[in-house]
C-alpha cells in the first residue's frame, strides 16, 4: 500500500481511483473544486479529498513530499511545473498527456533523482502507442520491416447516441477538443514529408472505413514524424497518426472556426449579451441576415439547433469559452447514452523476399450503461495500472519516458486485457494497398 497524490478530479478519474483503491493504495485527491474530489471519494476508506491549487508551489511541494507517487490529471500546461517539484522531491509522476519539449528537458534530472516520469499513458496517446509497438516489435522479431503505419483514434458517441448535427458529445474537455483542430499536422506519405496548416486541418478530412458498418472521417493529428524514431521504425515510408469523427463534425466546427467562435481573445467593452448578438458581431451581419452568416442552409440549421441564433444568454469571457460552455450544455450524454472509443492501426509489413502483409488492429470500446464512459476507462485504467506497476517496481525505467518499450507496454496491456480492453487483430487478404491505407 502506497500513498498516492492524484491531481485533478475531472471526467476520466473515476476508473483510475477505483482501480488503485482496490489495490489498497491510499490516495489524496486534490482538485480545484473540493466537491469534485468529495464525489470521487464517496465515503470510501483510504481516500482523502482536498482542495488544491496547482499554482501554489508551497502547498504542492508539501503534498508531493508526503506522497510516494503523483498522478497529474490537471490541464497539460501545469504538468511541467508539477514534474519539476517531483524531481526536487524525488517522487515519480504519471500523466496521460503529450510530452512537451520542456518535459523532455527534465530527463537527466529525473534519472539523477532515480524517478520515473511516465507521460502519454492514456488512450490517445497511450493505448495507441502500446498496441502499435507490440505489433511493430513482433514484426521486427520475424525479420519484417514496417513499410507503412496509419493509426486512427477517436472518442465519439456510440451509433445509437449519435443524434445531433455534429455527431459528437463531450466525455472530456471541450476546450481540448476545439484547440486540437487548430494544430498544424505533419506526416509521412510514400517517403515524402507532408504538412497541413492548422487553418486547413478540418478541410483535409478523408473517408476512413473503420469496419463495414462504420464510415467515419479522419484528419492528421499533430506531428506524426517524430514517431518514426519513437517507434523505432527508421524504414517506414508512410506514417500517420490521425483523429476520427463522424462526418458532421468537420463542416460545423470548421464553420465555427471561420466565423471566429474558436477565438480566445477576451471580449472588450462591447460585450455581447445573447448568442444572436455575438453571431452578428462576429459575422458583421444583422439579426435579419442570418442566412448570410453561413455557406449553406444545412450549416445554418446546425447552428440554429445549437442555439447560436437564439436570444440565449452567452456564458463566457471570449468566443471560444462561450462556445465551449454552449457545447458542454447542448452536447452532453444522457443518463442512458454511451460513448465509444474507436481505434485502428493499419500496418504494411514486408519480409526479406518483398512479400507484403496487411495487418489491421481494431478496438471498439463502448461506455458502460449506468457506469463509466469509454473515454474514462481507456484513459483512467492505463494510468492507474502504470502507477501501480511503478510502485511495485515492475516498471523501473527512470527518467522521462512514454510507453513505447516492452518493459512498460507489456505488463500494462496484459492488465488491460483482464479488464476486457484489447485490440482485435486481423491479417487482411487480397487487399489493394492504396485503399487499405485510405489512399494516403
Amino acid at each position: 500500500m502506497a500513498n498516492i497524490l492524484l491531481l485533478g478530479a475531472g471526467f476520466v478519474t473515476g476508473p483510475l481511483v477505483d482501480y488503485l483503491h482496490k489495490k489498497n493504495h491510499q490516495i489524496t485527491i486534490g482538485s480545484q473544486f473540493l466537491y469534485e474530489a468529495e464525489e470521487l471519494v464517496a465515503g470510501r476508506d483510504n481516500l482523502t479529498p482536498m482542495q488544491v491549487d496547482v499554482t501554489d508551489g508551497e502547498q504542492l511541494s508539501r503534498l508531493i513530499r508526503e506522497s510516494e507517487l503523483v498522478i497529474s490529471f490537471v490541464p497539460f500546461q501545469f504538468h511541467v511545473s508539477v514534474a519539476k517539484i517531483c524531481v526536487a522531491e524525488k517522487k515519480s509522476l504519471v500523466t496521460a498527456s503529450y510530452t512537451h519539449e520542456d518535459m523532455w528537458k527534465l530527463d537527466e534530472a529525473a534519472k539523477k533523482a532515480d524517478i520515473t516520469i511516465l507521460n502519454e499513458i492514456g488512450v490517445d496517446p497511450g493505448i495507441d502507442h502500446m498496441t502499435a509497438m507490440q505489433t511493430i516489435d513482433e514484426a521486427h522479431e520475424k525479420g519484417q520491416k514496417v513499410e507503412a503505419l496509419v493509426s486512427w483514434c477517436g472518442g465519439i458517441p456510440a451509433p445509437e447516441a449519435n443524434d445531433n448535427p455534429l455527431g459528437y458529445k463531450f466525455s472530456w474537455s471541450p476546450m481540448a477538443v476545439l484547440s486540437a483542430v487548430s494544430n498544424d499536422a505533419l506526416y509521412l506519405s510514400k517517403g515524402e514529408n507532408k504538412s497541413i496548416p492548422g487553418d486547413s486541418l478540418l478541410e483535409s478530412m478523408r473517408d476512413v472505413t473503420l469496419t463495414k458498418d462504420m464510415e467515419l472521417k479522419g484528419y492528421a493529428n499533430r506531428n506524426s514524424l517524430g514517431y518514426k524514431e519513437e517507434y523505432n521504425i527508421p524504414e517506414v515510408k508512410t506514417l500517420l497518426r490521425g483523429t476520427l469523427r463522424y462526418p458532421g463534425f468537420g463542416p460545423i466546427i470548421g464553420a465555427a472556426k471561420n466565423i471566429g467562435l474558436l477565438d480566445g481573445a477576451k471580449f472588450e467593452e462591447a460585450t455581447p449579451t445573447t448568442w444572436l448578438q455575438l453571431m452578428c458581431q462576429l459575422t458583421g451581419k444583422n439579426a435579419d441576415q442570418t442566412d448570410q452568416m453561413f455557406t449553406d442552409a444545412k450549416t445554418k440549421d446546425s447552428f440554429a439547433w445549437l442555439g447560436c441564433l437564439s436570444d440565449e444568454v452567452i456564458n463566457g469571457d471570449s468566443p471560444i469559452s462561450a462556445f465551449c460552455n454552449l457545447l458542454t450544455e447542448k452536447l452532453k450524454y444522457g443518463e442512458d447514452e454511451q460513448d465509444m472509443i474507436v481505434m485502428q492501426h493499419r500496418l504494411v509489413l514486408v519480409d526479406n523476399d518483398g512479400n507484403k502483409t496487411f495487418h489491421r488492429s481494431t478496438l471498439v470500446e463502448k461506455g458502460d450503461k449506468d457506469g463509466y464512459s469509454a473515454m474514462a476507462k481507456t484513459v483512467g485504467f492505463p494510468a492507474a495500472i502504470a502507477a501501480d506497476l511503478i510502485l511495485s517496481g515492475e516498471i523501473n525505467r527512470k527518467g522521462v519516458c512514454i510507453p513505447v518499450t516492452r518493459d512498460i507496454y507489456s505488463p500494462v496491456l496484459k492488465e488491460l486485457e483482464l479488464l476486457n480492453i484489447q485490440m482485435s487483430e486481423k491479417i487482411v487478404e487480397d487487399q489493394d494497398e492504396a485503399s487499405f491505407l485510405n489512399h494516403l
